[in-house]
């Protein structure tokens, strides 16, 4: 039972007080927000530091004795039994428990999210403009800015533009790195038109099977972007494993709609297209330790399955992998702000990645992040090795690199553009 032996969901915990404070304060009065970073529990729920250290015995295997017991042992007091299973009732009633309760909340929100006859804009209103107005002249600015790839010339004929087989997009909020991804439309508006983007997204809150595709439309301000059943079908009879099992995590993911958003404005009205938005997630030793062989066979599965429909297609098709490159800095665990050697040393480590992209190499890609045991913390890595693991291009180009402040505290997250073909 969950209140026998309770087991903490995986989640995120953010003090609620400056670095600075904490340090010289002590643990006295330190607060921390939990949080869910798959947002299937809405909201924070605070703890304090003591209920913190509580948690870390939140595993299912350690009763409420065993809990009491390790209380006692490090602070010396004895953690009253009741104040204890308040906790648990707080915990498992905001959906942060494994458990009855939390799978039955799962349930409910799948059946949900198959009625919808869309995926809805989640974060539109927040990282971009609802109003589609003021969303155009926003991604509009984005070109025209200094930073910005600049305006597409769409007056070029057809037959003599480039055929982009992929492509590498940000998905860092678009408050923060807009001008980036104008480097990629930019392209991919003078390139020769696709039919199908398949989008590869990064699954942040991970995934059982490494990929999940949403059959769905996704919703957009500008309008709704068609999803390609008949893609999506005969990718799913190719792959010999569970495609569409974890559809919860496109419920919040922000790194498939963020690029419907560019794609809809765009083409939307302009010339058909559609989508196949599949999110991502896994590590590069998936590929390296035999103690992921059920992972890698899925990897493997996937790759040459998307390959496989992507040539038999009759339609033009471009692959779209969604991601940002390094993480670094407080906020990231890091001890102290990157200074200017530091960061150097993540853009050496960035353009290492980004040769195998060049490259059109999953092999030197892998190799990469490996030889470094993925020092940065490439959130990007899955979906990026999977559209190498499955594209025909040949070569590829690097348009646009670069970092961004992401908080006050100067961690920094960095992001690219790039094409094949």
């Amino acid at each position: 039972m969950t209140t026998d032996y309770p087991k903490l969901r995986f989640l995120e915990a953010i003090p609620l007080q400056s670095e600075n404070e904490i340090q010289s304060g002590g643990g006295n009065g330190v607060t921390f927000a939990l949080r869910d970073p798959s947002g299937i529990a809405e909201g924070m729920i605070a703890v304090s530091a003591e209920a913190l250290f509580v948690l870390q015995f939140f595993d299912g295997r350690h009763s409420l004795l065993d809990i009491r017991t390790e209380f006692h042992r490090a602070f010396g007091l004895f953690l009253p039994e009741e104040r204890l299973k308040q906790l648990v009732v707080e915990l498992e009633q905001a959906r942060l428990l494994e458990g009855e309760v939390f799978q039955d909340y799962l349930k409910q929100l799948e059946r949900q999210m198959w009625v919808l006859p869309f995926r809805r804009a989640v974060h539109a209103g927040t990282s971009y403009p609802a109003d589609p107005k003021l969303l155009r002249e926003k991604l509009d600015s984005f070109y025209r800015s200094p930073q910005g790839a600049g305006v597409p010339n769409l007056k070029s004929n057809d037959v003599a533009k480039t055929r982009v087989l992929a492509a590498v997009a940000p998905h860092i909020d678009l408050r923060v790195g807009g001008p980036c991804y104008t480097f990629t439309y930019r392209a991919l508006a003078e390139s020769e038109p696709a039919d199908i983007y398949v989008i590869l997204g990064t699954g942040h809150s991970g995934l059982i099977n490494c990929f999940s595709c949403l059959p769905k439309d996704f919703e957009t301000p500008l309008g709704v972007v068609k999803h390609d059943a008949e893609f999506i079908e005969d990718l799913r009879r190719r792959h010999p494993h569970e495609l569409f099992a974890e559809p919860l995590p496109h419920r919040s993911e922000h790194t498939i709609e963020f690029q419907t958003v560019f794609l809809q404005h765009l083409f939307g009205g302009k010339r058909n297209f559609t989508i196949v938005p599949i999110l991502c997630s896994y590590a590069y030793v998936m590929l390296t330790d035999q103690r992921f062989e059920r992972e890698k066979k899925i990897i493997q599965d996937f790759a040459n399955a998307a390959r496989a429909t992507i040539v038999a297609s009759k339609r033009r098709v471009c692959v779209i992998a969604s991601v940002d490159f390094s993480h670094v800095g407080p906020r990231y665990g890091e001890a102290q702000t990157p200074d200017d050697e530091f960061m150097q040393q993540v853009s050496t480590a960035d353009h290492r990645l980004l040769a195998g992209i060049e490259t059109v190499s999953a092999e030197q890609f892998v190799k990469a992040n490996a030889d470094i045991d993925d020092r940065y913390r490439v959130c990007g890595f899955a979906p990026l090795h999977a559209m190498l693991a499955s594209t025909n291009a040949k070569r590829g180009r690097t348009l646009k690199y670069e970092p961004a402040f992401v908080d006050d505290r100067q961690s920094i997250v960095t992001f690219a553009s790039a094409i094949l073909y």
